[in-house]
């Protein structure tokens, strides 16, 4: 009987080991709509900053200075390492006040006209 029992188990584990589901492979739809659709302004590449510096990295005093080539008037946005943005402000200068930022990393993200640029801002 035990024989039987063990027959009847090891039948089982062959039969379940091999059985599979059918793949049905989808139809996929192309979205004519979204081929015929112009690219918006925030999808068109935009050209980096030409020398861009920033110091001091990392940022101890609350001051950090921005300098370009052309140093003209920037908007300037920072975010957290969760993308949330934490400060945005438009600086005409070259100093930007960042004391009311705790410490961590930031990404900054610099625009100059049409150009724009990002970088890693640690803050001590």
């Amino acid at each position: 009987m035990k024989k039987f029992y063990l027959l009847i188990l090891m039948f089982a584990c062959c039969f379940f080991g091999y059985s599979q589901e059918k793949v049905v492979k989808k139809q996929r739809y192309t979205n004519y709509r979204a081929l015929l659709t112009r690219p918006s302004k925030d999808t068109v590449a935009q050209k980096d900053i030409e020398e861009l510096r920033l110091y001091p990295n990392p940022v101890t005093e609350g001051m950090v200075a921005i300098h370009t080539q052309k140093n003209l008037p920037k908007e300037i946005s920072i975010y957290d390492v969760l993308g949330k943005e934490v400060l945005r402000t438009r600086i005409s200068g070259r100093t930007l006040n960042v004391s009311a930022l705790n410490a961590g990393i930031y990404i900054i993200k610099v625009t100059e006209i049409n150009s724009t640029s990002t970088r890693k801002l640690v803050i001590k």
